[in-house]
């Protein structure tokens, strides 16, 4: 600044410099533009590794500190430790050798929150060494005389953990110090705050993902089941329908979805439902029961029902999940393991019959002990030769089904009642049969000869001396028809109650031929036409 002083007389210019200390001033901008580009550079890193390390290693540059450390929050059970996530002008391996701090009289007020602690000789503080076990600076600790601690609280309240300080000199650190500290400790907050966010919203996106892919696998497992997997509201309206359900009930989608669950259960079977429906809503599963529901067609399928509450994301119960499995060749399976039991049953019964009958027509034609003994021997050879014909075996060079003999077949079978009436005729004849049948119709055939067989010998014209029977076959183009004709019998009476070995050939001739077994009661005899198709019966050319 020029001032000019004017005398009375006389002129005279004189001129004033004053020169002010600005230094102070260009330290605070120099630590304004360094908080500034500190700042810049954590908002625009959202790594939360490198965000902690460059905001420790720039406040301890401009603390001007022998070394600087950023303790982060990870309490463990206890809650009273922390871990060392950053450290600044000293090697690590420095403090590896010690525990970590815990919430001691000086570390508090930084852990949690309270405020900034500023020490020029912290060994001065009242709040130094009254904490066991060291009661103050461990052995072999870096020195620590001057001391600065920043906590670090983000938006919320929460402390992150601290900004730690140390010099070995007293009185290093200033307010100005302290102040340009907490300026970057807010920054840091503010930057770590964002990085949690990042990393809780790619945490969400991840499991969003994987609930998506689950939920994309689990309807692709849905949709490609054999099982017919279906879902119903409260009020057992139907919400959903896989391709499974479509195949085992008949209904589409279209069909199906949004029509009450009762379109699939026979009405006499409502009741079931109501039952379900009350264990759904009270939060219960329902596993393998089984019953019946009805198909578009209108028939009954047996199935397997499993059913789980379906809940919101509150745990309400909203509706439910059926699975249902097709149970029908289970059943039909049991159903013949049980029809095998029976006809072992029922034919070991018959085989007793049989050789009774067999000795009690040896022992009326017999003229001497010998003579009856040879026969009941030949004719009970016989049955076991017959017996074994209604087992399948292979052809003696193991190639492929074959062909026997209907004729040879008929022979044996019939063989233990064979022999001459009183009158010196056949007792059974047989015409036409000379044919060819495949090893895989052996057993049901032979099984329904035997049946008629047994029943002849029980009731019919073999249960006599003087009964006869007589077989033909007769080829009627693409069905073959085989007459039993009995004659010389008791009297015939008809019955409508059908035994259990009467059941089992028709269900052999039916299920097995696909033909059909006709009786006519004369009063000469009992005449049954048995009816099968050709290409069921014979083996291909």
């Amino acid at each position: 600044m020029v001032f000019t002083v004017t005398f009375e007389g006389a002129r005279c210019e004189r001129t004033y410099v004053s020169i002010l200390d600005i230094s102070q001033r260009k330290a605070a901008e120099r630590r304004l533009q360094a908080v500034d580009r500190i700042a810049k550079a954590i908002a625009s890193n959202l790594d939360l590794d490198h965000i902690v390390q460059t905001v420790t290693d720039a406040a301890t540059e401009l603390a001007g500190a022998k070394f600087g450390a950023f303790f982060y929050n990870l309490a463990d059970p206890d809650g009273e430790r922390y871990t060392l996530y950053t450290l600044s002008g000293v090697p690590r391996a420095a403090f590896e050798k010690f525990q970590l701090p815990r919430n001691t009289a000086v570390f508090e007020p930084t852990f949690r929150g309270l405020g900034i602690v500023r020490s020029d000789d912290i060994r001065t503080d009242p709040r130094y060494g009254q904490s066991a076990p060291h009661f103050g600076m461990p052995k072999g600790h870096l020195p620590v005389v001057s001391y600065l601690a920043v906590p670090v609280v983000s938006r919320s309240g929460d402390v992150h953990g601290g900004l730690f300080f140390g010099h070995d000199l007293p009185g290093v650190f200033t307010a100005e110090t302290e102040a340009t500290v907490t300026s970057i400790a807010a920054h840091a907050a503010i930057a770590i705050d964002n990085a949690h966010l990042l990393k809780a919203a790619e945490h969400e996106l991840a499991i969003r993902r994987a609930t998506e892919r689950a939920a994309q696998q689990l309807a692709a497992i849905v949709e490609s089941s054999e099982d017919a997997i279906l879902s119903m509201d409260l009020d057992g309206i139907i919400t959903s329908w896989n391709i499974g359900a479509e195949r085992l009930y008949g209904y589409t989608v279209e069909e199906a979805v949004g029509s009450p669950v009762t379109l699939l259960i026979p009405e006499e079977r409502l009741g079931e439902e109501l039952e379900i429906l009350a264990k759904v809503r009270a939060g219960q599963r329902v596993d393998h029961f089984e019953t019946f529901r009805q198909r578009k067609d209108g028939g009954l399928i047996p199935i397997s029902l499993r059913i789980s509450p379906i809940r919101d994301n509150a745990g309400v119960v909203i509706g439910a999940s059926k699975i249902a499995r097709d149970i029908s060749e289970r059943r039909q399976a049991e159903q013949q393991k049980d029809l095998l039991i029976q006809e072992m049953a029922h034919r070991v019964k018959n085989l007793f019959m049989v050789s009774s009958s067999v000795v009690s027509l040896s022992a009326k034609a017999a003229a001497s002990a010998e003579e009856l003994a040879s026969a009941v021997v030949a004719r009970l050879g016989s049955l076991a030769r017959a017996h074994v014909l209604t087992l399948p075996t292979p052809d003696r060079d193991g190639a492929g089904e074959g062909r026997a003999n209907l004729q040879a077949l008929l022979s044996t079978l019939l063989s233990p009642y064979d022999g001459e009436t009183p009158q010196g005729l056949r007792r059974i004849t047989t015409r036409g049969c000379d044919l060819g049948i495949s090893r895989a119709a052996i057993t049901g055939f032979s099984l329904v000869v035997h049946e008629f067989a047994t029943n002849a010998a029980k009731y019919g014209a073999l249960s006599t001396a003087t009964g006869s029977l007589d077989i033909e076959c007769i080829d009627r183009g693409e069905t073959l028809e085989l007459k039993w004709t009995e004659q010389g019998g008791p009297q015939v009476t008809r019955t409508e109650t059908e035994g259990f070995g009467t059941k089992l050939a028709k269900l052999t001739i039916e299920r097995q031929f696909g033909g059909e077994i006709l009786r006519e009661w004369h009063s000469q005899g009992l005449i049954i036409r048995l009816i099968v198709p050709k290409d069921r019966l014979q083996p291909p050319e």
